[in-house]
């Protein structure tokens, strides 16, 4: 993907410093999570898959039966198992800090893992309290990030 770059600050959050819920953006939009919200599991930010993924403009796909989570976007296609710390990006094996997890059957995924397989930019403003997801490619309704200096 070109023009892509990937920079993870500060995702590695405590669940001590958060101070309230997390709020997620997609290209200044904000996600609503239906169901379960994003939450800290082992300093990891755990979310939905469906609501980041859908909103980065990946496709989605969840087989129950075997807890396998199949997300394709453009040229990329990752998959990965609930409690399973190895994922696969286009066939190459990549190891998770912690694996997908099941919430109120939902499954969580990593956050950092969504932006290092799918080509986004991430950043945290403590402040705020928000991780800001953006992507370099133009989205049914969200806005695409001002051009870096």
């Amino acid at each position: 993907m070109k023009g892509i770059t990937i920079t993870l600050l500060g995702i590695c959050l405590a669940g001590s410093a958060l101070a309230g819920p997390t709020t997620v953006t997609v290209n200044g939009k904000a996600i609503a999570f239906k169901g379960q919200q994003p939450r800290t599991v082992t300093g990891r930010l755990m979310v939905p898959m469906r609501g980041v993924f859908e909103s980065i403009g990946a496709y989605v796909e969840y087989k129950e039966v075997l807890h396998r989570i199949v997300a394709r976007r453009a040229n990329e296609t990752i998959e990965m198992r609930v409690g399973d710390k190895v994922a696969n990006r286009n066939g190459t094996e990549i190891e998770m800090d912690v694996p997908p997890i099941t919430v109120g059957k939902r499954a969580m995924i990593p956050l950092r893992f969504i932006a290092e397989s799918l080509g986004a930019t991430v950043n945290f403003d403590k402040a705020k309290n928000e991780v800001q997801i953006f992507t370099t490619e133009d989205l049914p309704g969200v806005k695409p990030p001002p051009p870096t200096r």
